[in-house]
């Protein structure tokens, strides 16, 4: 595996659109798929009310995992952030993070993030500013790769 440099794990953040939340419920690992936008060096994500929300009030330390992985190669990217969630109470923030969602998502059709049900639907804004970054690729290693005039 190779470290990406810190420039590589700002674009692979801000370029990805799925990404998994790391938390822990009740004494126990629990790792959800997100959605999220970054804001002002951090990993926002909107979600409603129920488990991720209780566990985060108890104990905020979290880790977001985002990745690329290209089909045709089996190459892979992937980046861990670390920091303690924020509940965001703040209406001018909130409203930043809700249009940043819907610039980055504008093109998913049939999603939950379609204007109509994104303001509907009870919320709750999460903010995990970024105290650490750790970026990796597969690497030269992962898979057989050939030079030209090589087999």
């Amino acid at each position: 595996m190779n470290d990406l440099t810190a420039e590589r794990c700002e674009r692979l953040l801000s370029e990805a659109t799925v990404g998994h939340l790391g938390i822990v419920s009740d004494g126990d690992p629990y790792v959800s798929p997100i959605s999220y936008v970054m804001h002002e060096h951090s990993i926002c994500i909107r979600t409603g009310p129920g488990r991720r929300v209780e566990a985060i009030r108890q104990n905020p330390r979290s880790c977001v995992e985002v990745s690329a992985f290209d089909d045709s190669t089996g190459d892979w990217e992937s980046v861990i952030v670390w920091g303690n969630a924020e509940i965001v109470d703040d209406d001018r923030e909130s409203r930043e993070i809700v249009m940043a969602f819907l610039e980055k998502y504008r093109d998913v059709l049939g999603s939950p993030l379609n204007p109509s049900s994104f303001f509907s639907e009870p919320a709750v804004i999460i903010r995990i500013p970024i105290e650490q970054a750790s970026g990796r690729s597969s690497g030269s290693y992962f898979s057989v790769r050939s030079r030209p005039g090589r087999l």
